[in-house]
């Protein structure tokens, strides 16, 4: 598959795709753009019941789920979407916890995105679906792949998809100077280069980084 953004060309034959969905027409349609698109193996679930046996024994039988990504769709009956993704987001297999969920709908409106976003959705894919739209989540999940957040509540892909400007102070660094590669050649006792090193004042009294109380980040 080519991007026509970017210009890469991409082969998808090594991946394998489940599709979950309860309505045939829908699955037949998916199933074929998936594999004009070059993916290498689909697997179709006509229930979310189905879905989690089929990702579930792939899980057991061979050690590591050989599913590489999930479409599954939001109003599936019994078993919907968003109870399917919260089956895989806190499954105690580590690969098809972190799996990439695609979750459809043909009622993607903004409290449908918002219940997958907080459930832990990689992408959401509005219905009816185009070629174009799905060759764009693939590629989302291929070219940016975003870390995976453990949270009170929440474990998903990182919801930020940008990164902001922040004007406070950054207290992810440990205050003071950072030792030069000059410095750490002549001292054996200063820290590896680069690594922040407490600022000592030489006047009495003062209270340097070493004695000053920790930072937390919130």
């Amino acid at each position: 598959m080519a991007s026509a953004k970017s210009g890469k060309y991409y082969r998808l034959d090594g991946l394998s795709v489940l599709v979950a969905d309860d309505n045939r027409f829908v699955r037949t349609i998916l199933v074929t753009v998936l594999r004009g698109l070059g993916i290498g193996r689909v697997l179709q679930a006509e229930s979310g019941e189905e879905a989690t046996a089929i990702l579930d024994v792939s899980t057991q039988i061979q050690g590591a789920s050989d599913i590489d990504i999930v479409f599954a769709d939001h109003l599936m009956a019994p078993v919907d979407g968003l109870e399917l993704l919260k089956w895989v987001r806190n499954h105690d297999h580590e690969k098809l916890k972190f799996i990439p969920y695609i979750m459809m709908s043909g009622e993607a409106d903004e409290n449908a995105v918002r219940l997958a976003r907080d459930g832990g959705v990689t992408e959401y894919l509005a219905k009816p679906m185009s070629v174009a739209n799905v060759a764009s989540r693939l590629l989302a999940i291929v070219d940016k792949p975003r870390p995976f957040v453990r949270a009170p509540g929440y474990i998903g892909p990182d919801r930020r998809r940008q990164t902001l400007p922040y004007e406070g102070e950054d207290r992810r660094v440990m205050a003071g100077r950072r030792v030069t590669l000059e410095e750490a050649s002549n001292d054996d006792e200063l820290p590896p280069v680069g690594q922040a090193v407490p600022d000592v004042r030489e006047e009495a009294g003062a209270v340097g980084a070493e004695d000053a109380p920790a930072e937390t980040v919130d």
